[in-house]
């Protein structure tokens, strides 16, 4: 049995495998699953993995993008990515295989900070929410720029969140604000926020710090300070998922060198 399903595996179109699946899987989530509120919001998190063993036809390493819907937990997308280092290209691509992202906030890593992301997502009326690292840099010093102190800037609304887990402690602050019209060179752009992270717990005694920028297309009405905090903490549930199917499920030990295996 194990030999038969292995075969018809490695004969089939991965692609054509992965949209029928992912159809399957949103014809049957629920529609009303997100991140709490009132009304839901959906959060789809966009993200790469690489099958570490396998190779395809060509002798190139396996990678894939996956778009997943954060709550309740499932992949609703992914696509095979010939050429890792044009991994943008495959970002709408993989988003197209997804019927209706109406009103969804789209998280993704640093890589899919691009303007025609953005556009794409004003197009199919979905939000991006986006970190801003020094690769951007001028998009960076813009934001980097702004007045981020809530004792002298009635306009940004923080949010504080306290969380341990398996011994480790993290808090995290999020400051949101508005962005005027113009304010940033980034299409759509509404709101801009650091995200800072303290985090003990790792073994040293020491208290390790990071902040990151970002900047989402949502507006107030659709993502308060709150809701984007949570799509932040909630970009991190793609990336369990990948530990779980590389480790738990053992994807990232296959040594597959034809067909479309694993």
């Amino acid at each position: 049995m194990a030999t038969t399903l292995t075969r018809t595996l490695a004969r089939i179109d991965a692609d054509a495998l992965d949209a029928a699946v992912g159809t399957f899987v949103q014809t049957h989530a629920d529609p009303l699953a997100g991140i709490a509120g009132d009304p839901p919001i959906l959060q789809l998190a966009a993200d790469d993995k690489t099958v570490r063993g396998a190779r395809d036809a060509d002798g190139l390493q396996l990678h894939l993008l996956g778009v997943y819907q954060v709550d309740p937990g499932v992949m609703l997308a992914q696509r095979e990515m010939r050429h890792k280092p044009h991994e943008t290209v495959h970002f709408t691509a993989a988003l197209d295989l997804i019927a209706d992202i109406t009103g969804a906030i789209v998280t993704a890593d640093a890589l899919h900070t691009v303007a025609d992301h953005a556009r794409y997502l004003h197009r199919r009326g979905a939000f991006g929410l986006f970190p801003v690292k020094e690769n951007r840099a001028t998009l960076f010093a813009r934001l980097d720029a702004l007045n981020w102190d809530e004792t002298t800037n009635p306009q940004i609304s923080m949010v504080r969140t306290e969380e341990t887990n398996s011994g480790r402690h993290e808090s995290r602050i999020v400051r949101v604000q508005t962005l005027e019209d113009g304010q940033v060179n980034f299409p759509h752009a509404t709101q801009a926020l650091p995200v800072e992270r303290y985090t003990t717990g790792r073994g040293d005694g020491k208290v390790h710090a990071d902040a990151e920028l970002g900047i989402t297309t949502a507006p107030v009405q659709a993502a308060d300070a709150a809701t984007l905090a949570r799509c932040v903490r909630g970009q991190w549930a793609i990336e369990s998922q990948h530990f779980v199917r590389d480790v738990t499920i053992g994807e990232d030990a296959s040594r597959a060198r034809t067909g479309s295996l694993p």
